[in-house]
């Protein structure tokens, strides 16, 4: 489902279902459109089949919540050391955080798909960089989901959101030249975002942005080195992944833990 107002996107999901669900998952997806408070004006609800086009299944990333400050510009500066931590330099780091901040297509709006990088120089990859890259065709199995709400439910972390992001999230950690992955959200009520690598995992920060921002987005930094665009975008909108098992949900922690755990001794400014 993809929703837009003005030409704009609003908001976009998708699911991964037999046949007998059809019906009431389209509906649902509908209804999940008109519900946003910005009311759309184009909705497209499209239904492919992918009878024999699951080439993988998929482990989730692991979750982690960061008790990181909820002053936005604190927070992204604890991403921006996770992101140097998975390989990430800091010009492609700034850069991310400043065309998210403002709007990353040339017309200065919000993205449908995300921005994608060179990690080492912050080069913008994609082929349309008003469009994006979308990651498509994902979900997850019946048993791994259900699990998977119960982990996050027990660290409180009941927003449909979480869920649907570390599916996308898990998805994109398997991109060919993938390293990690900074996002937060565009609704202007919802200032949670995140930073993902298979170093680190889905690591969440509550406040990434102050509340009635409407500016958000992805951008995914990959190693220029073993980056096929042609193979990176058939992965990414075209190839279908089922997530069939869970990762682990970890205690909240500060950022310093946090990296300690996983070995890395990136600095505030370095």
């Amino acid at each position: 489902m993809h929703a837009s107002a003005l030409g704009r996107h609003i908001s976009g999901a998708e699911r991964i279902v037999t046949p007998d669900k059809l019906d009431s998952v389209a509906r649902e997806l509908l209804s999940r459109a008109l519900a946003k408070d910005r009311s759309p004006d184009h909705i497209v609800v499209t239904i492919d089949d992918l009878s024999g086009l699951i080439h993988r299944s998929l482990t989730a990333l692991d979750v982690t919540t960061l008790n990181s400050s909820a002053d936005p510009a604190a927070a992204r500066a604890d991403a921006a050391r996770l992101l140097q931590a998975t390989g990430v330099g800091a010009d492609a780091v700034e850069k991310a955080f400043s065309l998210l901040s403002r709007g990353a297509s040339p017309s200065g709006g919000n993205m449908r798909g995300a921005m994608i990088m060179d990690a080492r120089t912050g080069e913008r990859l994609e082929p349309d960089q008003e469009r994006g890259v979308r990651a498509s065709r994902f979900d997850w199995t019946g048993e791994a989901g259900e699990k998977m709400r119960t982990l996050l439910n027990e660290q409180g972390l009941v927003h449909e959101r979480t869920y649907e992001a570390l599916a996308l999230a898990s998805k994109i950690a398997d991109s060919p030249g993938f390293i990690s992955e900074l996002c937060w959200s565009d609704d202007p009520e919802y200032t949670a975002g995140y930073v993902s690598s298979r170093l680190t995992g889905y690591v969440r920060f509550p406040c990434l942005k102050k509340e009635g921002d409407a500016r958000g987005g992805r951008a995914v930094f990959i190693d220029r080195k073993k980056f096929d665009a042609a193979q990176f975008l058939s992965f990414m909108e075209e190839e279908a992944v089922l997530i069939e098992r869970t990762g682990q949900c970890r205690p909240d922690t500060d950022v310093d833990h946090f990296l300690q755990r996983i070995g890395s001794d990136v600095r505030t400014g370095s």
